[in-house]
């Protein structure tokens, strides 16, 4: 019975490490997004960016995505951005920076029609239903 308290206990512990270091991650990005514009080249808003990212995990990240469309080298470098404590990475906790042959050419979501998932609000109040009568 210890040992399960115990893995369960390091397991809630490092739930939360993993929430800190995503929320320092968010802080940098939100210090130096402003540095980036429209027309940089990918060498220097991936210079700028991506160590902020540096201490979010893997498990937690989004991976670019690459293809090529009528001849042209299309790259999306996701930021981590924001954290929503649902235990879910969603699309809407990055901000996608889209590459068109090596060129900054959109920031956001709305340049490619908006985040695929969402994240689902938690209350952080705890209400219990103990005493509740079901009448059916």
């Amino acid at each position: 019975m210890n040992v399960k308290f115990a893995v369960l206990l390091i397991a809630v512990a490092l739930t939360g490490c993993v929430g800190i270091q995503i929320d320092r991650a968010i802080s940098k990005y939100e210090a130096v997004a402003e540095q980036v514009e429209l027309g940089d080249s990918k060498d220097k808003v991936l210079a700028i960016l991506q160590p902020t990212q540096e201490g979010v995990p893997k498990s937690s990240r989004k991976n670019p995505e690459r293809y090529i469309k009528d001849g042209v080298k299309v790259e999306i470098y996701y930021m981590r951005s924001g954290r929503q404590p649902d235990g879910l990475t969603t699309d809407d906790e990055f901000v996608p920076y889209l590459f068109n042959d090596g060129k900054l050419v959109g920031i956001g979501w709305q340049v490619l029609g908006g985040p695929k998932t969402q994240g689902q609000a938690t209350s952080d109040i705890y209400i219990s239903n103990q005493n509740t009568t079901i009448v059916y």
